[in-house]
């Protein structure tokens, strides 16, 4: 994926405790992952600062995450290879990308496509044809590379010992976030995977306009929206409600 997608893009920039707060009415403390304080003329102060209170840093987010074998078994934290990354907080499992040309290859890209989709309030996207090589080359679906598909291949694969993957929600890709750290702003030593510029496809669809979906950008944990065409990244998920 080219870095001139993500900016011709239209985005709409907000932050994840924007989107997380005003979508599930949570309380804004302990969700970026900052670490450090600031003041009126520094940045990264490692101690609180009592003439700027409430800062993030005051409500530290605790990232756990562990790693999990090809067959969704627990593994040490020092594991060098693993398949899928569960998230101790909320309980999601993660699908963790290889570096290869497999079916979950990191430099793959998918337009948004969902066949079932509310005509009312989204549209279905844009479906993936068998002559896409944005999946690989040759393609790992050789159907076309769309979300979709990737969502049923994964899950006709079992995954992790699991077929329940699907497209996560905006709120629960901002969940992963890291806003403590940048480029990317995710945890390297669980998600190793990532290319930049590293914009992946949600399941949300825009509500301003149907041919739009929610995306996340890694680099620095921005959200905004584009167009279904678009091929991005994706990051399946499984478990929650």
């Amino acid at each position: 994926m080219e870095k001139v997608s993500l900016l011709l893009c239209l985005m709409v920039w907000m932050s994840a405790v924007d989107c997380i707060a005003g979508n599930l009415g949570e309380q804004l403390p302990n969700i970026t992952g900052v670490s450090t304080w600031s003041s009126a003329k520094q940045n990264h102060i490692s101690t609180s600062r009592q003439d700027f209170p409430r800062q993030d840093a005051d409500f530290p987010k605790d990232f756990s995450f562990t790693k999990l074998d090809a067959s969704g078994k627990d593994l040490p934290d020092n594991a060098g290879t693993w398949s899928c990354v569960r998230d101790n907080g909320s309980g999601l499992v993660w699908e963790v990308k290889t570096f290869g040309n497999d079916l979950h290859g990191n430099a793959h890209t998918y337009t948004w496509y969902n066949s079932r989709a509310d005509s009312d309030s989204s549209s279905e996207g844009t479906e993936g044809d068998p002559g896409d090589k944005t999946c690989g080359n040759p393609a790992s679906l050789t159907a076309g590379c769309d979300t979709e598909k990737f969502v049923s291949a994964v899950n006709a694969a079992g995954w992790c010992g699991q077929k329940d993957w699907r497209l996560p929600t905006v709120n629960e890709l901002n969940s992963i976030i890291n806003y403590g750290t940048s480029l990317p702003a995710i945890s390297k030593n669980y998600f190793p995977d990532l290319i930049m510029p590293a914009g992946f496809w949600t399941a949300s669809p825009y509500a301003a306009n149907p041919n739009f979906a929610w995306i996340v950008i890694f680099d620095d944990g921005y959200v905004g929206s584009c167009v279904k065409s678009w091929a991005y990244y994706v990051r399946l998920v499984r478990g929650g409600d």
